[in-house]
């Protein structure tokens, strides 16, 4: 009977994850019975995620600050996770608008797909629970896999074979370190003080190397390095709105997790991120720099990205995530801004190759100047609130330098900003071809005012963010741990 009333009493405090369940089972009905080319499940889903970021904003307005136990704590209600939550909701939204002003046809099978990562993320950004954590991440996992193979391509199908065998993989590794610590810890929980309790009895290395074998999964969908292989053929193959969104929304909720671990502090984790973080920035940006195709450039970018968040993951003796959160804040607009730009250099040029880009700034000054903002923020510059993102997890550095007298802090804050500075190389390379370069073929369409203005939204947004600050911050301030 408590177990019963505890199941009823939780199921109230996941309204959101209600709507989007019941929302989901209504869409396949929807689907089944459209005709071919029906807008309904577009609209469905515009309706119901919309309706799911209503529930999350507001229906937890008087939500206590250390949040709320569900379902025996399989699941933790925070104010950390509702902050997660709504951010992948608005990346949705963003991917629903993106897709319908280029006009893309998806089936609605892709709107259903979408959704079970929403969901999957959902309930990902609510749990410590080893379990929980392993069947979101398949369910997330898998969807993005079949929305990879969406298209009819030889390439598209190579690009989620690559994605699938590397997923699976590392799937079976985390499942592997979670069986391990199942065994050490005897709970499914690694915020249980019985858990904590449990691992203290043993080697710090062999924890060490358990916990890294766990993260396996999470590092694959951030596309850290060495987990990063399977990203530029997806990125390169897949259709624009759909890499945007799967881009953002799994690294977002994947940093969160990984900080809830850090944050559990069961076992000091500074020297396996901090090995993941020179990997990934080596990696990502030399990589980068060889690409001439803008969405492979975007994708190896991203392995960069990764690094730069995880370094506000770092754990010191004042951590509070301060400056990873506030860059996943950032990087919302940044990355999809920086996907919506990709598209509509493609429908001017009629390809991705930036080669093919040259001119098209000079013809659409105001294409050019969205660009040059946009490629700024995403290398860290003023007067973009990349800059400040950049500046929050380097300023976390500096201050665990200072408290914990190491070097290798100090050493990092170079090596981050070296890397930053070869971003500056790749990422200006775009509005370079688009404003320098004198063009040696006319556009295939014609300038397309009403996508640059969208595009603009973007940018401004970017701009407005860098002069006042003060509405992220203090977004950022109220979710912390």
């Amino acid at each position: 009977m408590t177990e019963l009333l505890e199941i009823l009493t939780s199921s109230q405090n996941i309204l959101p994850e209600w709507i989007l369940i019941i929302g989901i089972l209504f869409l396949v009905v929807i689907i089944s019975f459209q005709k071919d080319g029906s807008k309904w499940p577009y609209r469905f889903s515009f309706l119901l995620v919309l309706s799911y970021t209503f529930s999350a904003s507001y229906y937890y307005e008087n939500l206590p600050n250390e949040g709320i136990k569900l379902f025996g704590d399989l699941l933790i209600l925070d104010k950390t996770s509702l902050f997660f939550k709504q951010l992948v909701a608005l990346s949705t939204i963003v991917f629903l608008i993106h897709s319908r002003l280029f006009k893309y046809k998806f089936d609605g099978e892709i709107y259903f797909l979408v959704l079970c990562i929403l969901l999957g993320l959902s309930f990902l950004a609510m749990t410590t629970n080893f379990l929980v954590i392993y069947v979101s991440i398949e369910l997330v996992s898998i969807s993005s896999y079949v929305l990879v193979a969406t298209k009819n391509d030889k390439k598209n199908f190579e690009a989620a074979i690559k994605y699938l065998i590397f997923g699976a993989t590392s799937s079976a590794i985390m499942l592997y370190g979670i069986s391990l610590f199942y065994g050490i810890g005897h709970t499914l929980n690694f915020a249980d003080s019985v858990f904590f309790k449990s691992i203290a009895t043993n080697s710090a290395l062999i924890i060490q190397i358990i916990t890294f074998l766990f993260l396996a999964g999470l590092f694959f969908k951030i596309a850290a390095a060495p987990f990063q292989s399977w990203v530029p053929d997806v990125y390169e193959a897949t259709s624009t709105p759909i890499i945007s969104f799967l881009s953002f929304a799994p690294k977002a909720v994947g940093v969160l997790v990984v900080a809830r671990v850090v944050q559990a502090n069961f076992v000091n984790l500074n020297m396996v991120l901090l090995l993941i973080i020179f990997i990934s920035l080596i990696v990502g940006n030399l990589a980068a720099l060889w690409q001439t195709n803008l969405k492979r450039m975007l994708g190896y970018s991203g392995i960069a990205q990764a690094g730069f968040i995880l370094i506000g993951v770092l754990k010191g003796p004042q951590t509070d995530f301060y400056g990873a959160f506030f860059y996943i804040l950032t990087y919302l607009p940044i990355t999809m801004g920086a996907f919506f730009l990709a598209d509509l250099l493609k429908k001017q040029a009629g390809s991705d190759e930036m080669e093919d880009f040259k001119g098209i700034g000079q013809k659409n000054i105001f294409l050019g100047l969205n660009a040059v903002i946009i490629m700024m923020a995403l290398v860290g510059l003023p007067p973009t609130v990349g800059f400040m993102a950049k500046l929050m997890v380097f300023s976390s550095i500096i201050n665990m330098g200072e408290d914990m007298h190491s070097s290798a802090y100090y050493g990092l804050l170079i090596f981050g900003l070296l890397n930053a500075a070869i971003s500056i190389y790749y990422y200006l390379k775009v509005p370079y071809f688009m404003l320098i370069k004198k063009s040696y073929n006319q556009p295939r369409y014609n300038p397309d005012f009403f996508l640059t203005v969208v595009l603009t939204y973007f940018s401004i947004a970017l701009v407005v963010f860098f002069l006042y600050p003060d509405f992220g911050t203090e977004w950022v301030r109220k979710v912390l741990f």
